[in-house]
């Protein structure tokens, strides 16, 4: 079994019943969690705090519906209901979705903080695809006059070693309750590569591409590809258009093409992830005007790895 199934079955274990609030949680743990977390000695009481505060940093990070759907499949928060059809029921109440919907959820906020500890700890992952090539100019296009969005990101990156394969990620983080049932995004290369792989997780919201090089890229070698991403009618984009380098970028520009007039538009600069919703939602300072096609358009140099930046808007 490897270390990611592993972990997830061990959450699994973990949330049924009281979860961190059982009483015997030092023996409800298994030997990945309590390494991991550091839970490896002292009472109840300690072994809960430790990973409780583990759970919670890596919690940090995610969209927040799934974030409070963690907290309550794990039993986080003291004085949690005892039995998780309960702690289910309660999250369904409050975040209005049905129980179907809230199960959905604490199993997609299982499967992210798997993968959150697997890339801090995983001893068996291969380095990061990512890695070996840098961005130097990133463009995206997000066109909101079309019947359904559309986007386009062009990237020429520049080799840093040989190779002839990439991945990249694509996160669509959720905008509240839909269908279980929506198909994911349409994917295509419009040039300069060949789309080879695409998984899908987590209900259509995160993507992990295979990209195949037209050729072997040597050392500096630099290459220019697009590819093009169609939302599916009934699923909702979020009001933002943003870029998370995970490997190095020189320069990126996000454009996005309005239908109707935004309310508001602002620009997003090197945002740690933790304040991206904040700072998506509420107005900021620097304010974007479209121009006579209905466009605004953002541009930055030398971004930070894992800080977002790109455009947000009011309707």
């Amino acid at each position: 079994m490897s270390f990611s199934d592993e972990l997830h079955r061990e959450l699994i274990h973990l949330k049924r019943g009281r979860a961190l609030q059982d009483p015997e949680l030092a023996r409800r743990l298994g030997p990945l969690l309590r390494e991991l977390s550091g839970a490896t000695g002292g009472d109840s009481a300690k072994i809960r705090q430790r990973v409780r505060g583990w759970l919670t940093e890596l919690a940090e990070d995610m969209p927040p519906d799934l974030r409070r759907a963690a907290e309550e499949a794990l039993a986080m928060a003291n004085g949690a209901n005892s039995q998780l059809t309960q702690r289910v029921r309660g999250y369904a109440e409050t975040m209005h979705c049905s129980e179907r919907t809230a199960r959905r959820r604490v199993d997609e906020a299982i499967t992210l903080l798997v993968r959150a500890v697997r890339d801090r700890h995983d001893p068996d992952a291969v380095t990061d695809p990512g890695s070996g090539w840098r961005v130097r100019a990133f463009e995206s296009l997000l066109r909101l006059d079309t019947p359904t969005p559309e986007l386009y990101e062009t990237r020429t990156i520049v080799a840093e070693r040989e190779l002839d394969q990439i991945e990249i990620k694509l996160d669509l983080p959720p905008t509240g309750p839909e269908p279980d049932d929506l198909p994911p995004l349409a994917i295509d290369m419009i040039y300069g590569a060949r789309l080879t792989g695409v998984e899908v997780h987590d209900a259509g919201r995160h993507y992990r591409l295979t990209i195949t090089l037209p050729r072997r890229l040597v050392l500096d070698e630099q290459l220019r590809f697009c590819l093009h991403y169609r939302v599916p009618a009934g699923r909702r984009i979020r009001d933002h258009c943003a870029i998370v380098p995970l490997d190095p970028c020189d320069q990126g520009q996000i454009r996005v093409r309005f239908g109707a007039p935004p309310a508001a538009a602002w620009k997003v600069s090197g945002v740690p992830p933790r304040q991206m919703d904040r700072c998506t939602t509420e107005p900021g300072s620097d304010r974007l005007q479209p121009d006579g096609a209905g466009e605004v358009a953002a541009l930055f140099r030398n971004l930070r790895q894992g800080h977002g930046y790109g455009v947000a808007w009011q309707r």
